[in-house]
């Protein structure tokens, strides 16, 4: 989820809304106009249960809010960078760059999210148990009681065992610290998340199907497809970062040669296959000087022919999509800028001394790390 419009920034935090928000705030204020407050509150008009509808809404999004902000604080104390919060349809979403520094740390960031959602609801209860007290309208009451009531329920289930919630974070550090394998907790707490998933899918499909409530059921059913995506994700991420903890940028980078751009492929093809060094980069040059794009020799060769005088600098990855590493850097780090979609141009000082590619990392994680140099080809297939 990404940001649709950016609010600003609270303690230096910066704070964003998803289009998707929208979406929730009017679920859920129109459901509370529509049958929550109205059984509970009778005798009010039906603008003042929209009203006070949506500010319950925005009111509980304000909740949420205070709960990220607890993920983010706690992670700068920790030393590590918080990109943003984004508010969406499923709550909030707090962007922390890099991994917690210990299972301690992680323990810290993960529960106190849950911890302000209960002072939360139960501070609401309080507040609910005041104007109870001093006779306040019933509506006004009753959105309080929600407010409270749903805090209390958001915390109990954020401490569910599985990722990627909080509780999916708590449980990851439990294992951490126990196996001190964190892979392996990121691998187990990403499988009780795809459980999770999946009974929750099935309970909205049971909805829709059994009690023929389609709006709730499909509500239900579209969390659990979040919910299992997003521990797909995380195992995924578990994998490529075990895969490549520890291997710095040069183990695995290829050997870079120039060649000219303007160059037909058949010429060029030709003048790599007779090369013997299929894992070789080429570094197009252009005329008047410089580098107009990059090319692996795999790319060249799977153009099927005829080329027809295709030039080379035409089928190549322009230099400016690239980016630049040094050759002692992490992989992970790499990794973590181009998200391992982008060529990786390594640069030692003023000099470009070899290239990452995509299908490199993939081939890699593929071989759990065993592998340390690029792959190669046998000269002269396609």
């Amino acid at each position: 989820m990404k940001d649709t419009v950016r609010l600003g920034r609270i303690a230096g935090v910066p704070v964003g809304i998803n289009w998707s928000l929208a979406v929730i705030v009017v679920v859920f204020a129109g459901g509370l106009a529509e049958n929550r407050f109205p059984a509970d509150a009778p005798g009010y008009g039906h603008l003042a249960y929209l009203w006070v509808g949506a500010l319950t809404a925005v009111a509980l999004l304000a909740a949420v809010l205070l709960h990220e902000l607890g993920h983010a604080f706690v992670a700068r104390r920790s030393g590590m960078d918080v990109e943003g919060i984004t508010l969406s349809w499923m709550g909030g979403v707090t962007r922390i760059a890099g991994d917690s520094p210990s299972p301690i740390r992680e323990l810290g960031m993960a529960g106190i999210g849950p911890l302000i959602s209960f002072a939360v609801g139960f501070a609401l209860w309080g507040v609910r148990a005041l104007a109870v007290g001093a006779h306040l309208g019933s509506l006004a009451i009753t959105a309080l009681g929600w407010l409270a009531v749903i805090n209390v329920v958001l915390a109990i289930f954020n401490l569910i065992p599985a990722a990627p919630l909080d509780g999916g974070r708590i449980l990851h550090a439990g294992i951490w610290w126990v196996t001190r394998d964190r892979w392996r907790a990121a691998r187990a707490t990403s499988a009780a998340g795809v459980l999770l998933a999946a009974a929750i899918i099935l309970f909205g499909l049971w909805q829709i199907v059994d009690r023929r409530d389609s709006l709730d059921g499909l509500l239900v059913a579209v969390l659990g497809w979040w919910i299992l995506s997003s521990a797909r994700m995380e195992d995924r991420q578990a994998v490529v970062q075990r895969a490549l903890d520890g291997l710095a940028v040069h183990q695995v980078m290829r050997p870079v040669a120039a060649a000219p751009g303007w160059l037909p492929v058949d010429e060029l093809a030709t003048r790599y296959a007779s090369t013997r060094t299929p894992a070789t980069v080429w570094m197009l040059e252009r005329w008047g000087g410089g580098y107009s794009g990059v090319v692996s020799g795999e790319a060249l060769l799977a153009i099927p022919p005829p080329w027809n005088g295709l030039r080379t600098d035409g089928v190549a990855v322009p230099v400016d999509a690239a980016s630049a590493a040094g050759p002692w850097e992490p992989l992970l780090a790499i990794l973590e800028r181009t998200q391992g979609r982008q060529v990786v141009l390594v640069v030692d000082g003023d000099r470009t001394v070899g290239a990452v590619l995509p299908v490199d990392l993939d081939a890699l994680v593929r071989s759990g790390g065993r592998q340390s140099t690029g792959p190669t080809v046998q000269p002269g297939t396609r």
